[in-house]
């Protein structure tokens, strides 16, 4: 979220104090900052500040695993970002907040076994983020939260045997992953990202049909190759070795 946004020194002083907090595990603490920050903001009617705050106390809220809670604060926060869109459309920025809360909104629906409501949230944030990419392709802030956005998307769609359409959401993944490396080879965050949406994709065809087997063996073992490379570099990733045994997993019994 774009904080620069914010010209109330109090608000300012007032959201710094409660991601200090966030980041030193005080999530109550930040929680009762965030509460007399949002009075501030309505009070004072700023609604770029009272976005941010939602936002945050949402994320904080899903952490904590208070779903409910959670999902009514980003339902507040799109609320107050529909409101900033109808005052400015074209903004790139107040896009870029509602595409950000609907992918985490489907990520908290997706823990709650929302697997409908989900998917509405996901495949709207994907449509925020490919009209963002339209206008603005080089932006590395929009790529990388269009590719996570499909990676989960994807994930999800693959859990509820929606295999068409998981398909074409991994492919848009790996195609937007794939670029990234070529920039960038030796990030290891996008070469973990794009064996995940590798093996996501290799389990997807190896569930569609029989004739996709080979096509899901290749996706599997590349990124198996990845995952094991990147092993090479983080022995202790636990995460990691979790990836390497879904994915040998994944390949079992093709």
């Amino acid at each position: 979220m774009a904080r620069s946004k914010v010209k109330n020194l109090l608000l300012l002083k007032q959201i710094h104090k409660a991601v200090g907090q966030i980041k030193k595990g005080n999530l109550n603490k930040a929680l009762e900052t965030l509460d007399r920050a949002e009075k501030s903001a309505r009070s004072s009617n700023s609604t770029d500040a009272l976005y941010y705050i939602l936002f945050t106390r949402g994320g904080i809220l899903y952490s904590a695993k208070k779903y409910d809670e959670a999902l009514e604060t980003y339902e507040k926060a799109l609320e107050v970002g529909s409101i900033l869109l109808e005052k400015d459309p074209e903004n790139s920025d107040y896009q870029h907040y509602m595409g950000t809360t609907l992918s985490s909104m489907g990520n908290l629906l997706k823990s709650k076994g929302d697997s409908p409501r989900a998917a509405e949230s996901y495949a709207l944030s994907r449509e925020i983020y490919a009209k963002l990419l339209t206008r603005d392709p080089e932006n590395s802030v929009f790529r990388s939260s269009a590719g996570e956005i499909l990676n989960n998307y994807g994930a999800l769609l693959n859990e509820t045997a929606s295999y068409d359409n998981a398909e074409e959401v991994l492919k848009a993944a790996i195609e937007i992953y794939t670029k990234f490396l070529e920039e960038k080879p030796d990030n290891p965050g996008y070469q973990a990202e794009l064996s995940t949406t590798l093996s996501q994709l290799g389990n997807c065809l190896k569930q569609m049909s029989p004739e996709r087997a080979e096509e899901a063996k290749q996706n599997l073992e590349k990124a198996l190759e990845m995952q094991e490379a990147l092993l090479n570099e983080q022995p202790e990733n636990e995460k990691i070795k979790e990836a390497i045994t879904l994915t040998r997993e994944r390949l079992e019994g093709l």
